[in-house]
């Protein structure tokens, strides 16, 4: 083995095993209500723990996934899909966005060809794991509570969250037509086509008729199974409902339509067995805490998969690394390859460009080497992966962000005319998944006030054009500002002045 001079010493071995046919696996979706903090984030944690589910989809991690990661002792994280993992996770691509513009919600931060994300869940094995929220309004069964028609409801339902499941599903249908066992959790913000059969008309307000809402139809088309209902399919015996909890059963807050909206979806996969965790007391839920701390309850699913041939793969951890500190490089080469990692600017050639690098590594399974900062300048970087000859196999983004800094904007026109774009560029974001840029009047303290927004794509450094479609109304002429906003919540990370003239 060689190393430059600059690679720490320290390096992390897991003992490889031999890798069984077939591989049981745990899996949660727990929608945690705006970071967990609602209630009690340390119940949260508790649950997680206790839960002793090897993958998990947060949804509404409000930047807390890390954190709540490393309380529940779980190793690996994903920021761009929220998700936590007992096994190493890699992404398919650089590690963030890399196709341009603005997308439908699931997809932000992601491109459309990946959605996914590699969980090596055995040697040199994979299987594809998603998370993602859908919309929430118009809600279907509001609707048809409140008088509207099938036909409306399900015309609302096709505008907003079948526009968005789309493109999603088709980005996973190439690994299911593969024979990938393919994972998708999620809040879906939408019921079942399962759940409302004629057998159930009545059973809650908005059980009208039978519905063919068309998130799930679309899902089960791509191949998709749902998980709960493959081991409960009886809706009325098990409804399963999801939302809304946390409330002491059987008392709803007044006019709350009940539902099943989180799932977790499975393709080339054998489901076991499925459960609903939440609030105790309540005969739909297979185990109760006390307090309930969302409201949303969790789903928890069985699964036996057989993973498939892991491609080649590397991560960094973290993406986003302070000067003078250091980031763990993972890599994997299929075949029993010799392999290693060159540290690179960004975009640079790894034969003539590398800073720093580890080769020659024997294959051993979820093999990571710490790397030291030291001669890297606060930027964007990548990590190459390369086999025995130095032939790159594979890439990943980083950053490193300078010793004090904090995310900036820039606006590089920073007066316009109205109707005019508006260009922006930022370094230093941390990169989740909804991570956004808000249009506001300059000084409104009130973070709501947003006057138009983008999401930067969970890119660290990166720019964009606010285009006019993407403000509410043309704006007046005045002083307003950007404001750099992590992860769909409201935390201003950066701002930036910007005037519209006449």
């Amino acid at each position: 083995m060689r190393a430059s001079a600059l690679l720490a010493i320290l390096f992390l071995s897991a003992t490889p095993t031999l890798a069984e046919e077939t591989v049981h696996l745990r899996v949660m979706t727990f929608n945690i209500w705006y970071g967990g903090v609602q209630v009690s984030q340390a119940e949260v944690i508790e649950i997680l723990k206790a839960s002793d589910a090897d993958i998990i989809g947060l949804q509404e991690p409000d930047g807390q996934t890390a954190a709540l990661a490393a309380a529940a002792g779980y190793p690996y994280v994903d920021l761009r899909r929220h998700i936590i993992s007992r096994f190493p996770l890699f992404d398919p691509k650089l590690g963030e966005r890399i196709e341009t513009g603005q997308t439908v919600y699931p997809l932000a931060g992601l491109d459309s060809d990946a959605p996914q994300v590699w969980a090596m869940v055995a040697p040199g094995k994979v299987v594809a794991v998603g998370n993602l929220h859908l919309t929430s309004d118009p809600y279907g069964p509001d609707l048809l509570r409140d008088g509207a028609t099938v036909e409306e409801a399900l015309q609302g339902e096709t505008d907003t969250r079948l526009a968005e499941i789309t493109p999603y599903a088709a980005g996973m249908e190439p690994l299911i037509k593969a024979g990938t066992p393919v994972i998708v959790t999620g809040d879906f913000n939408s019921p079942s086509h399962l759940d409302y059969t004629e057998a159930a008309i009545g059973l809650r307000p908005a059980m009208i008729a039978a519905v063919p809402w068309p998130v799930s139809l679309r899902m089960l088309a791509a191949g998709f199974t749902d998980s709960f209902r493959a081991a409960h399919p009886d809706p009325v015996a098990r409804p399963g409902l999801t939302y809304a909890a946390g409330f002491p059963w059987p008392v709803t807050r007044d006019g709350e339509s009940l539902d099943r909206i989180d799932f977790i979806y499975t393709a080339n996969a054998t489901v076991d067995a499925s459960e609903i965790w939440g609030e105790p007391g309540n005969p739909d839920v297979d185990k109760g805490f006390a307090p309930w701390p969302s409201d949303h309850r969790a789903v928890i699913t069985d699964l036996t998969v057989t993973p498939v041939d892991a491609p080649a793969m590397v991560a960094i951890e973290p993406r986003l690394v302070p000067e003078g500190g250091t980031f763990v490089a993972r890599g994997f080469l299929p075949g029993d390859a010799i392999w290693g990692v060159r540290i690179v600017p960004r975009g640079g050639d790894p034969a003539k460009d590398t800073i720093t690098s580890v080769e020659g590594m024997e294959p051993t399974y979820n093999r990571a080497f710490r790397f030291s900062t030291l001669g890297l300048a606060p930027g964007p970087w990548d990590a190459v992966l390369i086999d025995e000859a130095g032939t790159e196999q594979a890439r990943t983004r980083f950053s490193v962000l300078a010793q004090g800094g904090k995310p900036s904007l820039t606006i590089t026109t920073p007066a316009v005319k109205a109707g005019e774009p508006l260009s922006v560029t930022w370094t230093g974001a941390p990169g989740f998944k909804f991570d956004w840029i808000g249009v506001y009047a300059a000084g409104d303290p009130n973070l709501y006030n947003y006057l138009a927004f983008a999401y930067t794509g969970a890119t660290l450094d990166g720019s964009m054009e606010l285009t006019p479609d993407l403000y509410y109304q043309v704006l007046d002429p005045g002083d307003y500002e950007l404001r750099l906003m992590a992860d769909d919540h409201y935390v201003t990370l950066a701002t930036a002045p910007f005037t519209v003239t006449e």
